[in-house]
């Protein structure tokens, strides 16, 4: 046994095991999403949805909804918190504009650099559509630069710390990130079909028909009369008919009406679970015990948004403009870092 033991004493020798083929390489360096997910045309126009758009900003809410402070060498922080506070809405511009991953996957946003005053300050921070980039990584699955594409103009390779990047959800099969949006496609698709589909009833449906029985016999100058006048009903406060004359209506009913709302509010409350991980945050709670499932799946989204929060100040605010700030400024040392405030969720007592 102690012979085993010794024998593993030592741990191996690092070696990286490579993760991309150079064909991977080269399909990651195009301006596309990695298959399997949509492409950017179609995040675009699912984010002109109503529930998507909604779901998107609560969470992006959410996330800024919380206050931040810096920590560290004293020094250090004053001149952090200078610099950001030089450009008005840095902190929040710079993770609203990351939390566009969510929908495509991931972002990029330009560092623009100034010297002022003897300093290597931020001038701004200015985000670029994904749409138009490729990632360069190496072997190892290292994000080593970009690659723009412009229409028209012969590909650039751009340096990795120029830009900002935050990517959504990374996988080894998915290096550009998981949009949220690709699982709440196939809804939004079947929603877009009914919405639809419900216009064109409501068109042919929505009035009904007037319905007008007469006793053979009747004149046909009297039949034309009464059409007549059932055609001007929808403009009269009044009519009157015979007794031997019967008045009724085709169609109107709500109930087909019904089936397409019930079916379209199931599709948004499967967008909003794909987006936001839970649905009464977004829905007005019609089922009974609704005020202690909205705690539940409120506390779902608190769960999310800090684990987001904490991956953003992390790997937006700390490692790509903290950082650099400060080791151009001070060289090497302590860096402070950027940390969210997670406040306890309090429900007041109905009663």
């Amino acid at each position: 046994m102690l012979r085993l033991f010794s024998r593993r004493s030592s741990p191996p020798k690092p070696s990286p095991v490579p993760q991309f083929t150079a064909a991977e390489r080269a399909l990651y360096a195009y301006p596309a999403s990695t298959p399997p997910a949509l492409g950017y045309e179609a995040y675009d126009q699912m984010q002109g949805d109503t529930m998507v758009q909604a779901a998107l900003r609560i969470k992006k809410l959410g996330v800024l909804s919380a206050p931040w402070w810096l920590d560290g060498d004293p020094e250090r922080v004053a001149f952090v918190r200078e610099a950001l506070a030089a450009v008005p809405g840095l902190v929040e511009g710079a993770l609203w504009a990351a939390m566009d991953a969510f929908a495509k996957g991931w972002s990029i946003q330009e560092l623009v650099w100034e010297r002022r005053d003897d300093r290597w300050v931020i001038a701004a921070l200015r985000p670029k559509d994904p749409a138009r980039f490729g990632i360069e990584f190496d072997a190892y699955g290292r994000i080593s630069g970009l690659q723009l594409h412009q229409p028209g103009e012969p590909s650039q390779s751009l340096p990795r710390d120029k830009f900002v990047l935050y990517i959504h959800q990374p996988t080894y099969a998915r290096p550009k990130g998981q949009s949220d949006l690709d699982p709440a496609f196939r809804h939004w698709q079947a929603k877009t079909t009914l919405l639809t589909a419900w216009r064109t009833h409501l068109e042919q449906f929505a009035s009904p028909t007037v319905l007008g029985k007469y006793q053979r016999g009747l004149p046909s100058a009297e039949q034309s009369a009464i059409l007549a006048a059932l055609r001007d009903l929808s403009q009269s406060s009044a009519i009157v008919f015979p007794e031997e004359i019967d008045i009724s209506t085709l169609g109107g009913g709500r109930e087909p009406s019904g089936n397409f709302q019930t079916a379209i509010d199931y599709h948004n409350a499967e967008i909003a679970r794909a987006i936001l991980g839970q649905t009464l945050t977004t829905d007005e709670g019609r089922r009974l015990g609704s005020f202690a499932l909205g705690k539940v799946h409120l506390q779902v989204l608190r769960m999310q948004l800090a684990a987001l929060r904490t991956t953003l100040a992390q790997q937006v605010l700390n490692e790509q403009i903290v950082r650099p700030l400060v080791q151009m400024n001070f060289g090497d040392g302590p860096v402070p870092t950027v940390t969210f405030e997670e406040t306890p969720l309090d429900f007041p007592e109905l009663g």
